[in-house]
């Protein structure tokens, strides 16, 4: 099995409702040639969280219209994923990712239903400094330090990109996926952030990793299908 990611930008409908209409044709599709523990993220609560805490959205977050995660026997079966998706944004960018389950989600829903919390959302690239042993080493290193540094967070997906599927998408490496149980446990820094210590030697290393001037990240709400 094959692990898929795929971004829509360039939003070109209104939030309300996204979700149903993509997942009308999107999934049948997805089911058809093999997809399965599918993932449709939409960026519906930003306008809340933005509210509340600015700094839980990072870099051009307004951009996304949707994001689908999908497994499939073979990447070689996409091109019906891609044309479903393709109505949905005026850019798709296509990822093959291996994913790393630190901490698995606890919920689990029916199909089509909503995971409780909130999702948050992260694309990276490395700083062009970094050499990319070294991307990945600290990027490990930042993943264990995150377990104390987000107390409540509930779940924690680490996907490194393997190569690009779609012309458009950019050489992104990273897609992490960290699920916290409420708004508030996301947007109040008082419970989003651990020890002040620990946040300080987050701050002073994730330079070693991560590229802030491209790094895409915020809250999602995350809908599942077998």
């Amino acid at each position: 099995m094959e692990k898929l990611i795929y971004v829509m930008t360039g939003p070109v409908d209104a939030i309300e409702g996204r979700r149903e209409r993509m997942e009308r044709e999107l999934i049948p599709a997805a089911r058809r040639v093999g997809g399965e523990r599918m993932a449709i993220l939409v960026p519906d609560q930003a306008d809340v969280i933005r509210a509340r805490c600015p700094a839980r959205i990072g870099g051009d977050f307004d951009s996304l219209a949707a994001v689908f995660e999908c497994w499939l026997p073979a990447l070689d079966a996409r091109a019906a994923l891609e044309s479903a998706l393709a109505p949905h944004g005026r850019a798709l960018w296509g990822y093959l990712v291996t994913e790393s389950t630190l901490a698995s989600c606890p919920h689990v829903v029916a199909d089509g239903g909503r995971v409780p919390g909130v999702t948050q959302w992260g694309i990276n690239d490395k700083p062009n400094s970094v050499a990319l042993d070294d991307f990945y080493r600290e990027w490990a290193v930042h993943s264990k330090l995150s377990f104390d540094l987000h107390p409540t967070r509930q779940s924690y997906i680490r996907n490194a990109v393997a190569r690009r599927l779609t012309t458009a998408a950019p050489p992104f490496l990273g897609i992490v996926l960290e699920r916290f149980p409420s708004l508030d446990d996301f947007t109040d820094e008082s419970i989003y952030f651990g020890d002040g210590a620990v946040v300080k030697k987050m701050f002073e290393h994730v330079p070693s990793f991560y590229d802030f001037k491209t790094a895409i990240t915020g809250g999602m709400s995350e809908y599942r299908w077998v």
